[in-house]
């Protein structure tokens, strides 16, 4: 699918050409909620989304590259950890809090691994968290708990359109590509519009596939 030379008169022309090329692979669903949260560290309510990547039977076939930054957020040595485990089953991200350098914040992250591993009869070990947002301020735990079983009854095969555009933070548009391969589908996001160096810095990419 061509990457380059695409021009759209609108934004929905965009999300519609987006939409189109968001089919997910067999074996994958996504959901997602957004709410409301007064964040301590801050005078007035903020939003969050979460957003959950679940696939239908854990594989043992995954794989992640992580910053190489000496002071890695909280999701980054969480998700180191999960790279020695046998299976992954799911992803939970949220934006607008990156927990990074935030005190309690692999404890925070590790909950959340909990609860969503509890909602999807997985082990919390088979769960990968991943944060985006500011730095410095904690995760608002009780409120992203009590509100993933909305992105968990959200989860649904089709699109992965909700996942592409639940994570993005500053960016201007949800990123999407995909390709079909023979009886497989490979379909990417990304979220990060500038802070994307050195290598990559605060990008967040999610590949999947159902090619053996």
């Amino acid at each position: 699918m061509p990457s380059t030379d695409l021009t759209f008169s609108s934004r929905d022309e965009h999300r519609a050409w987006l939409s189109a090329h968001s089919s997910l692979p067999r074996g994958f669903r996504v959901g997602t909620t957004r709410f409301e949260f007064m964040p301590k560290e801050a005078p007035k309510p903020a939003k969050m989304t979460l957003t959950l990547i679940a696939l239908d039977k854990p594989t043992p076939d995954f794989a992640a590259m992580f910053t190489k930054n000496a002071f890695p957020g909280a999701p980054v040595i969480v998700g180191r950890k999960r790279l020695g485990e046998p299976v992954l089953g799911a992803i939970i991200i949220n934006n607008k809090i990156s927990n990074v350098c935030a005190p309690g914040g692999v404890e925070t992250s590790e909950r959340v691994c909990v609860e969503t591993a509890k909602l999807l009869g997985l082990p919390a070990t088979a769960v990968l968290p991943s944060s985006t947002g500011v730095i410095g301020w904690g995760l608002p735990a009780d409120d992203i708990v009590a509100n993933l079983p909305k992105a968990a009854a959200a989860l649904a095969a089709g699109s992965i359109m909700p996942a592409a555009e639940g994570i993005v933070t500053t960016d201007l548009y949800p990123k999407v590509r995909s390709a079909a391969v023979g009886a497989g589908r490979i379909v990417g996001i990304a979220k990060g519009a500038g802070m994307i160096e050195p290598n990559m810095a605060t990008m967040l990419v999610y590949i999947l596939t159902d090619l053996a």
